[in-house]
């Protein structure tokens, strides 16, 4: 299938983790430069074909044939006009043609390259600054947390003497009720 200039213009490339891929980029400049070869070769050989057929022409002159009053044939020769001839500048300069086409491509891939890698310190960066967020956030998590356990801990400390005082409390009671019980045997006979 024939790369298109509206091919070329809409050509996206799936982006990887670091960048485009370059498998992809790399396959799809190949492609695009061997249609481009062949498209050139042919111009040059339709260019030259061209040059062959007006050097045929000047050598062949063109015959007009008229219709006389007596409708008997007259023929008259005219002679042509043909162009200056057509150079063939790709014939002439096809390996500087491909040659700069390579650097354009080199050039295509270096900066695709470069742009990647700008793509991926940009998303190190914001990782980066992504974990030292989340980090932070972990960081007064944990200290909220830490001053909560605190706050419970002190607080189920003053629950367990407040039970001990009132279980002591109780005891005391009891035991002085005892005393009361006791000392006082005429409550019972």
């Amino acid at each position: 299938m024939a790369i298109t200039v509206k091919d070329i213009n809409e050509k996206i490339f799936t982006k990887q983790v670091r960048g485009y891929s370059i498998e992809e980029v790399d396959d799809f400049l190949d492609e695009l430069a061997a249609q481009m070869e062949t498209i050139i070769r042919e111009n040059c050989a339709l260019m030259q074909q061209l040059e062959e057929a007006k050097a045929a022409a000047v050598k062949e002159p063109v015959v007009v044939i008229k219709e006389a009053e007596a409708s008997a044939p007259v023929v008259e020769s005219e002679p042509v006009q043909v162009a200056a001839p057509v150079q063939q500048p790709m014939l002439a300069d096809e390996p500087q043609y491909f040659k700069n086409l390579e650097t354009t491509l080199r050039e295509t891939l270096l900066n695709a390259q470069r742009i990647a890698d700008e793509t991926v310190a940009e998303a190190r960066k914001k990782a980066n600054s992504m974990v030292a967020n989340a980090e932070e956030q972990a960081a007064a998590i944990t200290s909220a947390a830490k001053v909560e356990a605190e706050s419970v801990r002190a607080e189920a400390d003053e629950t367990r003497k407040a039970a001990a005082d009132y279980r002591a409390r109780f005891l005391r009671l009891i035991e002085d009720q005892v005393h009361v019980l006791k000392a006082d045997g005429s409550l019972f006979e």
